[in-house]
């Protein structure tokens, strides 16, 4: 341990420990990481920002989990094999703890990607692996954050879900047009429930998917990239659910009306020109 004394002496001592600390560092983080190479030079740039100012900066970097700082700076950098390390030492492990508390495997599955998003991308642009110190364990900094976000998704997500349904089935039978006025005042609640049974019964990722795309704003590239997919496979989705959800809810609506099949088709048509539309306002509405 470098002890305090004056003059220069003690200046290049600190420095010359510092430098022989950076050397083993560097080399533990590198073996730790085997998958991915990080130049040096943007490695100690990292480490610098995140050093704390209290200490020497040896005794510093002897405590923080630089390990984890390495990956993290990869991480920060959108490396794919850093991102995939991510994915397995510390998404991968979620499953196990969230399931001890109780969290059951859908919320376990939509909390794991809602912190993929927010550590790789993050609203807004910042992704919130930059604010990792490295102070302590990254996978214990992931799962406390996936904790809390698991409790307040089981808390709220019946809560939330009725007033993202609402707001949608409002939208959708919204319009100064007479016939969709007449749908609303005929049809509104019986339009409501099939449209929020059919948003219900989508399979967990296209459900996860509109929730992303239209109620928290994600762009395609920014799903691309949370889902390391290609922008097109994503477009592909997000048009797969919504024909899912106007499927489902002509079905029904035909086991709640009885009317003629065509009938119920003629509904479907005036409220699929909808359907984008009210979506996108929805976005925008979540967005200020």
């Amino acid at each position: 341990m470098v002890t305090a004394c004056s003059g220069s002496g003690a200046e290049e001592s600190i420095s010359d420990d510092f430098d022989t600390v950076l050397h083993d560092v560097i080399g533990g983080a590198q073996r730790s990481c085997p998958t991915f190479h990080l130049p040096p030079d943007v490695f100690i740039a990292y480490l610098r920002e995140r050093l704390p100012l209290d200490l020497p900066p040896p005794i510093a970097l002897r405590r923080m989990h630089t390990a984890d700082l390495y990956l993290a700076c990869g991480c920060a950098r959108g490396d794919p094999s850093a991102i995939a390390a991510f994915d397995e030492q510390c998404l991968g492990r979620l499953d196990r703890a969230l399931s001890k508390n109780g969290i059951d495997r859908d919320t376990i599955a939509e909390v794991k990607q809602e912190i993929r998003y927010r550590v790789l991308v993050g609203d807004g642009g910042h992704a919130e692996i930059i604010d990792f110190s490295g102070r302590g364990d990254l996978r214990g900094w992931v799962r406390v954050m996936a904790m809390r976000q698991a409790l307040r998704h089981q808390s709220q997500a019946r809560r939330n879900l009725a007033t993202v349904d609402d707001e949608l089935g409002q939208r959708l039978v919204s319009s100064e047009a007479p016939e969709v006025d007449h749908l609303k005042e005929v049809y509104r609640h019986k339009f409501k429930h099939a449209f929020e049974a059919a948003l219900r019964a989508l399979p967990h990722r296209e459900q996860t998917l509109l929730r992303q795309h239209y109620v928290d704003g994600a762009t395609l590239d920014e799903l691309a990239q949370l889902y390391r997919v290609h922008r097109s496979t994503v477009a592909r989705l997000l048009s797969r659910a919504r024909e899912m959800v106007i499927a489902a809810t002509r079905d029904h609506l035909m086991s709640q009306l009885e009317v003629p099949p065509e009938e119920i088709d003629s509904i479907l048509r005036m409220i699929r020109s909808q359907i984008e539309i009210s979506l996108r306002a929805l976005r925008r509405v979540r967005r200020r």
